[in-house]
């Protein structure tokens, strides 16, 4: 997964930061499925859950919430941005909940969101991206800059889990 991973790298940090184990349930070091969900993992009603490429396999969690959480990988190369760029937004500022996808891999926080919204949830959601900078198969491995960048952003998220609980 190389860069893909970044979002895995930094809820696993924040789960061993809370004492929580943080070893993958599907027995390799990042795998696809639905994730794995970890329920108040940073205290009452502070789940996590560790997406993968759960894609659609995350609705629930998204029709269930007052505040989603998403830390993923971004590729906004063209627009400038360097690996390990971080970047915080909220899906409907940035004009993602927009965006159309044509296969199934595209079909994650747009979609999630969209779809929450549907069902009548309307969770806040809060989106870290990552800016990638490999993304060539290498399981559990980030690029240096990717790597850099994560305990930036699990202070970042760390900060919001403090408001939220």
């Amino acid at each position: 997964m190389g860069d893909d991973g970044v979002g895995v790298a930094v809820v696993r940090q924040l789960l061993a930061e809370a004492g929580r184990d943080v070893t993958p349930e599907h027995g390799g070091p990042i795998a696809a499925g639905v994730g794995r969900h970890v329920p108040e993992a940073f205290g009452r009603g502070l789940d996590a859950v560790v997406g993968e490429t759960a894609g659609l396999g995350l609705i629930g969690h998204f029709k269930e919430s007052r505040t989603v959480i998403v830390i993923d990988a971004l590729d906004a190369s063209s627009e400038g941005a360097q690996p390990g760029q971080v970047f915080r937004f909220d899906p409907d500022e940035a004009g993602v909940t927009s965006l159309r996808s044509n296969n199934i891999h595209g079909m994650g926080v747009p979609h999630l969101v969209v779809n929450a919204r549907l069902s009548g949830a309307e969770p806040e959601v809060i989106v870290y991206a990552v800016q990638v900078g490999d993304v060539r198969p290498r399981p559990d491995q980030l690029s240096p800059a990717v790597a850099a960048a994560v305990p930036a952003v699990v202070a970042m998220v760390r900060a919001d889990i403090a408001r939220l609980g």
